[in-house]
């Protein structure tokens, strides 16, 4: 017994070096991996908080839309919100309040002409958001897309204004988009340019929406528009299942400051 005993402390006398260098390796490579990793979220933060300190930092109103289907609203008569639409605002409100800052919440149709001429975050589009309706056409002439009627779906395509050309979701044989577009949209505030901005995410259906809010907290797409103050953004998005994925920079534009 006294032998394996001691065959067992020598082993490990001669294993200890190993042991300990595997040990420190480990901590080391575990370490590595921390900082590196610690240092990726705070890039990521640094570049997130970039995009949002002016607008964070005065507390912007988040503006939700609300559908009036006439006869139908007597089952909401609040309006209805669709679930892209309620996970952009999620989605929206939880950068936000990672970086810091705290945003309110509003209905577009009860907002005063005071808050109106605030720092705005606008979710969805003309049909869906009263006062991205009234931001775009007062932003006419100054921004390069619009969106347009596709009465045969019942929806929106991006219409660009410079070119003619015309980006529109495409449908499977029963009607449901499996494709969609979206604007992002930064620049001062039509009705207090001096004062306030507004950030607009707005899709042709709210697959695009909920895109363009998830893409604001992207690295990548903000290191892209880290030198764009104000900037208009047409994004392409694939839709399966109601689900968005595979979110693409289709082009950015710079709004110049006059």
């Amino acid at each position: 017994m006294g032998l394996a005993v001691g065959g067992v402390g020598g082993w490990l006398v001669q294993a200890l070096p190993d042991i300990s260098s595997n040990l420190i390796a480990a901590a080391i490579g575990g370490v590595l991996v921390w900082v590196v990793t610690n240092a990726r979220r705070r890039l990521r933060l640094i570049r997130a908080r970039r995009f949002w300190r002016a607008l964070g930092g005065r507390h912007p109103l988040i503006v939700l839309g609300a559908h009036d289907f006439g006869e139908r609203r007597r089952w909401a008569r609040a309006g209805v919100v669709g679930m892209g639409d309620i996970g952009a605002l999620v989605e929206i409100e939880a950068q936000l309040r990672r970086l810091g800052f705290a945003g309110r919440i509003a209905e577009s149709k009860q907002l005063s002409p005071r808050e109106l001429s605030s720092d705005l975050v606008l979710i969805g589009g003309p049909e869906a958001n009263a006062v991205t309706r009234t931001m775009l056409a007062k932003l006419s002439g100054v921004i390069s897309y619009a969106f347009v009627e596709d009465p045969e779906h019942a929806a929106a395509e991006v219409h660009d204004v410079s070119t003619g050309r015309v980006s529109a979701p495409r449908y499977d044989e029963s009607g449901f988009p499996v494709s969609d577009y979206a604007l992002i949209i930064r620049t001062p505030n039509p009705l207090a340019p001096d004062t306030s901005e507004i950030v607009i995410v707005a899709g042709c259906w709210e697959h695009g929406t909920a895109a363009a809010a998830e893409k604001l907290g992207d690295r990548k797409f903000l290191r892209r528009m880290k030198k764009m103050e104000h900037f208009e953004v047409l994004l392409e998005t694939t839709v399966v299942d109601g689900a968005h994925y595979n979110v693409k920079v289709a082009e950015t534009r710079r709004i110049s400051a006059d």
